[in-house]
């Protein structure tokens, strides 16, 4: 759906002095359905208002939650995909040269595609960490910017090692966050991730996972015996950390929770206990909202 108006896939086409496609001036988020709802749309919404918003886009656009979601709905209907991966994507719309136009009229694009989870995925997840490093005190990792190079990078470089995901650290080898995933590690009897601070995207599978752990115990030793409430903290994951974690694990809202199975060759339990209590917490949270 290309500025509203159904397409086919084919015969979509931007202009070609469009910013998106130039210089990368975009944002977007992606965005799962379940028989054909999407979950959490409104956080979605938020978040892109907020970015498009920021000082770092300022592109004179709103997300009207209710409109999207009729666009989704027409969508999913007219391509019979009710369980999919949605894309929207705003640009800033045309305007060449490095400084964006006075005035310009964004280009919104929606698109769908069927999606199902790999259940591999449920076994765990190989991570490495890249050569990818991220100034902790920016800002440009709070927002799912068109400009996507360092991600896509992290990624190639996972691919090519025969990973699923790739790490990015902070300048002081901190890890913050995967190419296209938040990052979890249980450590300390806590559930440990990145405060937002950061620079790092403020995940809505990440928002959910907190929202999870508030109901959930750390399993005692005997047998259930001794359980203990689970809690979570927002503190950096340093090397030493990860040295003693007991699990670890990733989210973004299409893979829910996975399991780390490894990072760098260490191997963790995948899944472990802890971690295999959210991923039921999350896919509950989900068909309740949906």
């Amino acid at each position: 759906m290309l500025n509203g108006r159904i397409t086919e896939a084919q015969q979509a086409a931007v202009p070609i002095d469009d910013r998106a496609f130039l210089y990368g001036d975009s944002v977007f988020t992606t965005l799962r359905c379940y028989g054909g709802k999407p979950f959490r749309l409104d956080r979605h919404c938020a978040r892109l208002n907020d970015s498009l918003r920021s000082r770092i886009l300022a592109i004179d656009y709103t997300v009207d939650p209710t409109r999207l979601a009729a666009d989704i709905a027409r969508l999913l209907e007219l391509n019979a995909c009710p369980d999919a991966a949605l894309r929207f994507t705003i640009s800033r719309g045309s305007g060449a040269g490095p400084l964006p136009p006075d005035s310009a009229r964004p280009t919104t694009l929606l698109t769908a595609r069927s999606y199902r989870p790999d259940p591999a995925r449920q076994h765990g997840v190989r991570l490495i960490t890249t050569t990818v490093r991220r100034d902790p005190a920016g800002e440009l990792g709070k927002h799912k910017l068109g400009s996507y190079a360092p991600s896509l990078l992290a990624r190639r470089e996972a691919h090519a090692a025969g990973a699923y995901e790739g790490v990015i650290s902070d300048t002081a080898g901190n890890l913050l966050e995967c190419a296209c995933s938040n990052l979890f590690a249980v450590a300390d009897g806590k559930i440990i991730t990145p405060d937002v601070s950061r620079n790092l995207l403020p995940g809505i599978a990440r928002e959910t996972v907190f929202e999870c752990v508030t109901r959930l115990a750390m399993p005692g030793k005997a047998g259930g015996h001794g359980d203990t409430p689970l809690h979570a903290s927002m503190q950096d994951l340093t090397p030493d950390l990860i040295a003693r974690a007991d699990e670890m694990f990733i989210t973004n809202s299409l893979i829910e929770v996975a399991p780390v199975a490894s990072l760098d060759g260490r191997s963790f339990s995948a899944p472990g206990p802890t971690t295999e209590q959210l991923m039921h917490a999350y896919h509950q949270k989900v068909m309740k909202e949906v």
